[in-house]
């Protein structure tokens, strides 16, 4: 019985009075539940003990000079696999992502101290500071994110795991802050830290590798001696002539290649609006169950249960906030999928030829770098 599996998991309770509550519980869910599991009821209430404190509240450091550096934030990495939950579970989970990073960018960019803030399907040598990201923990109350931030140059800048326990005030509040930002906004202060141990020479030649790192990813015979590599650390040698026509060509290419990202850009912003709305009630509904388990446990551990608690009123009062989570979840999943299977073909032009890419938008960068790799080895004459 699958609900029976949502409160094994959840519930251990210390003596008798908890066991009968539990399996009362058991069967009050198997009597009312849908088909699909709870994404929450996947995910252990309990605190991991290597779990950092949570981060403290801090304002968002600002700056009228911005560095000249261009971050790209990676889509982070969902945490979970298709073997690990089921299509709904895992589909929420890799919405969540995006909205994470996109979340992420926004705050990057309102800080006023980066050049061009980008989110990127996956990975590339484009821009002079990445950012990555995993989910390690997300239940509406606790969110814990493993975040590598690193330079052109192969220097990490941040390696941290960061945690914030949000407050039901937070949810209630009617800014436009939402319940997690005190954990990115001090990712955003970390890394405007690093940056400012970079004096303007620095800045410069971690600009300089950036582009170089870019053009040898894209013609590698043409570029790969103007930098050494040892273990991940890329040093310049030397710099090519200002009138190098190969220098001209990769600039143009890039610039081919940030208007194709800008673009995707804008389809992880109306995925933001169009599920966002839903996924602020969804994780409320998630922090409310995970909060209340979480205070039945520390009860059941400390046998203080009293005849209110396992009362059939408490009972109600969990699946209320159960049946919550889950009506929720399907209509997120719902909106998921359907932007998932409604991702727009893009349409793009690079030179006298236009191309359209289809498919998912980790698909549609991978088939854009490699036509404009095809590009730049036709335009010096060379062979495919």
């Amino acid at each position: 019985m699958r609900s029976c599996s949502f409160t094994s998991k959840l519930y251990r309770p210390a003596q008798s009075g908890g066991r009968i509550l539990s399996g009362l519980l058991c069967v009050l869910l198997a009597a009312c539940a849908s088909p699909r599991e709870s994404t929450v009821a996947s995910v252990e209430v309990a605190h991991v003990p290597d779990w950092p404190a949570s981060v403290f509240e801090q304002s968002l450091q600002t700056a009228e000079n911005p560095f000249p550096l261009e971050v790209a934030v990676v889509v982070f990495d969902p945490g979970v696999t298709t073997g690990d939950l089921d299509e709904a579970q895992y589909a929420l989970r890799s919405v969540e992502a995006r909205l994470l990073t996109v979340r992420l960018r926004e705050l990057l960019t309102a800080s006023g101290r980066w050049g061009a803030v980008r989110v990127l399907p996956n990975a590339s040598a484009f821009a002079d500071v990445t950012i990555t990201g995993r989910i390690e923990h997300s239940d509406g109350r606790d969110l814990v994110l493993k975040i590598r931030a690193s330079d052109a140059q192969g220097r990490d800048w941040l390696k941290e795991t960061y945690r914030y326990t949000t407050t039901l005030a937070r949810y209630d509040q009617q800014s436009l802050q939402g319940p997690f930002d005190p954990l990115f906004i001090a990712v955003v202060n970390d890394l405007a830290a690093r940056a400012q141990t970079l004096d303007d020479n620095a800045l410069r030649t971690l600009r300089t590798v950036s582009q170089l790192r870019y053009a040898s990813e894209l013609a590698p015979s043409a570029f790969s001696d103007y930098l050494s590599e040892e273990a991940g650390q890329f040093q310049l040698l030397r710099l090519p002539a200002a009138n190098d026509p190969m220098v001209g060509r990769i600039t143009r290419i890039r610039n081919q290649e940030a208007l194709f990202i800008d673009t995707v850009d804008e389809q992880y912003v109306e995925l933001r609006d169009t599920v966002g709305a839903t996924y602020r009630l969804w994780q409320r509904s998630a922090f409310e169950q995970a909060d209340y388990l979480e205070q039945y446990r520390g009860r059941a551990s400390g046998r203080s249960l009293t005849a209110a608690r396992g009362s059939y009123a408490a009972m109600q009062q969990v699946y209320s906030t159960y049946r919550s989570v889950r009506t929720q979840e399907q209509d997120l999943f719902e909106l998921a999928t359907g932007f998932d299977n409604e991702t727009a073909d893009t349409v793009m032009k690079a030179g006298d030829r236009v191309i359209t890419l289809a498919g998912t938008l980790t698909q549609q960068y991978a088939d854009w770098r490699r036509i404009l790799a095809s590009i730049l080895v036709l335009e010096r004459g060379e062979t495919l």
